[in-house]
């Protein structure tokens, strides 16, 4: 019999099982040292995050989070972790060639999953926000984030500054963006970190803590029985609160919030997402998939899951989470994407770039 988390720990590394007889398929994951990632935190991060996912889901999807035979930490050298081989097909994968009724299906196992998560009692030990790590005695406590160098914070508003102060951080040596110094505009980023973020996020009062996955997508299932197999990849995983998973996980154009910046059908399916999706669904475009969409939300609400339209203040912490993507924006800062692009294009972009964020801070007095 499997051996629960909690006993035994003294005999076995924490967040580990023993491996069961006769198991034989078994995954090595490497993390890529290079990556740009906090690598001294992510292995004990990530093994930290599939245990809590496990005691979470345990009670209604028992063996949807592989189990950890071991692990070591990059701070002795390369990281590694030995973990179950789960079954199944990628759900991504084959999701956009569903029918309605299988997607529907899809949705209402993961709003069960995402409920499980939301509704989990985060033990004690954890007392900020940011990563997962282990004490000395094998219990779980806050560490820095595996996705930046920082934290733990003990408020989220720290989470959320130091977010932002690590993208600009990057975009001091990104040879297209400059650090967004030119024509002002830094020193006015600058003066509302300092400032203003403190004062939006100063009436929002405290945030419950909740285990983020942070990639919700990366599901395995079963082709026959179109039952979810696995939930993957907690490399990302922090503690943070109900709205971070809308911002970061969950398909664009279904289940992710669009910001309040965006336009078309976007911005229509953010204002669905917060006030109610009308009874006549506009027509799906390549943006936004309008039966999913519903479908997730309504799964969700079965599920009595937190969901953007019952969640405080996401409508306004959105806004901040589209602050620090904009100060790094895909098109203008990943490699492969400006090695294939004009120097007119990439003019263009950063103009246009450069016109939201003075846009953005414009609208919080800065």
């Amino acid at each position: 019999a499997e051996v629960p988390h909690a006993q035994n720990q003294a005999q076995r590394q924490p967040g580990t099982h023993t491996i069961p007889h006769g198991l034989d398929a078994f995954i090595i994951r490497l993390p890529n040292p290079t990556s740009g990632y906090n690598d001294q935190i992510r292995v004990q991060n990530e093994v930290a995050a599939l245990s809590i996912a496990r005691d979470a889901l345990h009670a209604e999807f028992p063996g949807l989070v592989p189990r950890v035979f071991g692990w070591g930490s990059a701070k002795d050298g390369q990281g590694w972790i030995l973990q179950e081989h789960m079954a199944g097909s990628p759900l991504l994968d084959d999701f956009g060639q569903m029918n309605n009724k299988n997607k529907g299906f899809m949705l209402g196992q993961m709003a069960a999953v995402l409920a499980l998560l939301q509704q989990y009692q985060i033990p004690s030990t954890i007392q900020g926000y940011g990563g997962l790590g282990f004490g000395p005695s094998g219990e779980y406590v806050s560490a820095p984030l595996s996705i930046l160098d920082a934290g733990p914070f003990t408020t989220y508003e720290g989470l959320v500054k130091a977010t932002i102060q690590s993208k600009l951080a990057k975009a001091d040596t990104d040879p297209q963006v400059e650090g967004w110094r030119a024509n002002g505009v830094r020193a006015r980023l600058d003066k509302f970190i300092a400032e203003g973020l403190h004062v939006a996020m100063g009436n929002m009062g405290t945030f419950p803590k909740v285990l983020v996955h942070a990639d919700f997508n990366n599901f395995l299932y079963d082709t026959g029985t179109m039952r979810l197999t696995a939930l993957l990849d907690f490399d990302f995983s922090h503690i943070a609160t109900f709205a971070d998973e809308f911002f970061r996980s969950l398909c664009a154009g279904i289940g992710q919030l669009p910001s309040p910046r965006e336009s078309g059908d976007f911005l229509m399916l953010r204002t669905a997402m917060l006030t109610g999706f009308p009874d006549q669904l506009p027509p799906s475009s390549g943006d936004v998939q309008w039966p999913s969409a519903k479908a997730w939300d309504d799964a969700l609400r079965a599920r009595g899951a937190k969901r953007p339209s019952t969640i405080k203040n996401i409508a306004a912490l959105s806004d901040l989470f589209w602050l620090s993507g904009q100060i790094l924006p895909f098109k203008l800062c990943n490699k492969v994407v400006v090695k294939n692009s004009s120097k007119e294009e990439l003019a263009a972009r950063k103009e246009t770039g450069e016109g939201l964020l003075i846009n953005f801070l414009s609208d919080y007095g800065y």
